[in-house]
Formats: structure tokens, C-alpha cells, sequence
């Protein structure tokens, strides 16, 4: 059957599954209300990454899950894995996550009832601290069946949503999704809202409010702080870059892993 969604989510390393943080992930994805959707992990170069094609394969659950690989270098590049999972997703809608987020059981259905040609979504982002996530972890708090109970936690501006992007793919291809130019990750998020809305393309946000929050990061420690840092100072030069001109395309020759 035809989907109309994909939820695309770049990895490297991250997604482990039989550990709580990817437990929580799929069981997140397969508690949708609406199951008009599928997965699709752009990796980029995981060690487990032969693995994780079996259980791709092997996977039981209602919600299908594929894998595709475009291996990477040191830095981690979640623009160019997004566009990755972007151009190698089959549905009309692609809305661009991560590995280690906790959806709300209406999140796909929300997205759905707000998506549409020519509007560009994006849903602010909860951070869980490291105290509530462990209670998530030993089942103190259950988000599935109480979720109220779980929004708590720093709630991301609104400048800087890369917990979900959605559109459609005529949007994404408009404005050549994001900038592979910034590497590890921070701005690149911020870049893609102002190019959208530079494109003509309806900006709309959701979860506006803590109590219509329905995406989550879950907490999880960091693999190289400085090394973050460094990316972070040099995406943000490319940004102040963008804001002093007029584009909107990006990547003249090819994103995605595609010309």
C-alpha cells in the first residue's frame, strides 16, 4: 500500500535498538494513531549498520522501517543525511527527524491534518533533562498512556526546530532542502526556515504551547563536546552568510547523494 508520509531520521551510531533510547523511538512510531506513514533511517557510515539492515528486514512492527547508507567522514552531517533520507523517500510528504525523538501517538495524524502543497510544517521541540528520562527509562512515568506527565522539560525556540520539518516533496526540491554546506550540526535548521520562507512557501508551526507539545528529544550524553563547538562556530558564519543575501537554492551541483 501507498504511504503518504515519510518520517526520515539521520543516524550515525545512534540508533541501537534493543536500548532504551531507540526503544522509546519505535515504540513512539508504532503508538501512532495514524499509520499512513513510514520510516526511513539515512545512515552515514553506523558500525552496526549491516545489522541494521536485518532488522530492518526482519522488523514485525505495523509501521515499515527502510535503511539507506551515504558513509560520511568524521564530522557528523545531518543536512546532507537529511537530504539523503529526502531524495530516497517514495511519498508525496517527507518530514526530516532524529533517531533519539519520543512522538506523541497523534503526532503523525496532526501532521497530516495540517500538511499540504505549498506549506512548509515545523513543531516545536521539548527537551527532556536527564533526571525525567531516566523515569521514562524505569518505567516511573509511562508517556505513552500519560503523557501530560512527560511535558516537562526546556522547550526549543523557535528559530531552531530540527526536531521536525515537513513538507512536500515539490517544496523540498524547490529550495534544494538543506544546505550541505554546514557539518555536525547547528543552523542548518535555522537556514532551511529562512530559505522556505524566501521560496513563497507558507511557513506554519505547531506545538506552540507546553501542553500541545507532541515532540521530544530524549536525553542522551554527547559524544564530542569541543568538536560540536567548532562545527556549531563555523555554521554559524555560513548563516550570517545567508541573512546578508537574497537565495534560496542551495547546492548548485546536486544534494542527497544526487546530481
Amino acid at each position: 500500500m501507498n504511504k503518504t508520509l515519510t518520517i526520515t531520521a539521520s543516524n550515525r551510531n545512534r540508533w541501537q535498538p534493543g536500548t532504551d533510547i531507540s526503544n522509546w523511538f519505535e515504540t513512539s512510531i508504532e503508538a501512532q494513531t495514524n499509520k499512513d506513514f513510514e520510516v526511513l533511517i539515512a545512515d552515514g557510515g553506523s558500525d552496526n549498520y549491516e545489522d541494521l539492515v536485518r532488522y530492518c528486514q526482519e522488523r514485525t512492527g505495523s509501521i515499515k522501517f527502510r535503511i539507506v547508507q551515504c558513509k560520511i567522514g568524521k564530522p557528523f552531517e545531518r543536512a546532507k543525511l537529511n537530504n539523503v533520507g529526502i531524495r530516497n523517500s517514495r511519498t508525496p510528504y517527507i518530514l526530516c527527524s532524529d533517531v533519539d525523538m519520543f512522538f506523541a501517538s497523534n503526532f503523525v495524524q496532526t501532521i497530516l491534518d495540517n500538511v499540504e502543497p505549498n506549506v512548509f510544517l515545523e513543531a516545536r521541540t521539548m527537551y527532556w533533562k536527564p533526571q525525567l528520562t531516566s523515569m521514562i527509562y524505569d518505567g516511573t512515568i509511562d508517556p505513552i498512556n500519560d503523557l501530560d506527565s512527560a511535558r516537562r522539560g526546556r522547550i526549543k525556540k523557535r528559530t531552531s526546530a530540527g526536531g521536525c520539518e515537513c513538507t512536500h516533496i515539490d517544496s523540498w526540491s524547490k529550495v534544494r532542502a538543506f544546505d550541505e554546506r554546514y557539518i555536525g550540526w547547528g543552523s542548518e535548521d535555522q537556514d532551511l526556515l529562512i530559505r522556505v520562507e524566501r521560496a513563497g512557501i507558507r511557513v506554519k508551526w505547531l506545538c506552540e504551547s507546553r501542553e500541545e507539545i507532541m515532540i521530544f528529544h530524549q536525553h542522551h550524553a554527547k559524544d564530542d563536546v569541543e568538536y560540536d563547538l567548532e562545527c556549531q562556530e563555523r555554521n554559524k558564519k555560513i548563516l550570517e552568510k545567508l541573512k546578508r543575501s537574497t537565495y534560496f537554492r542551495v547546492n548548485p551541483n546536486g544534494w542527497g547523494g544526487k546530481e
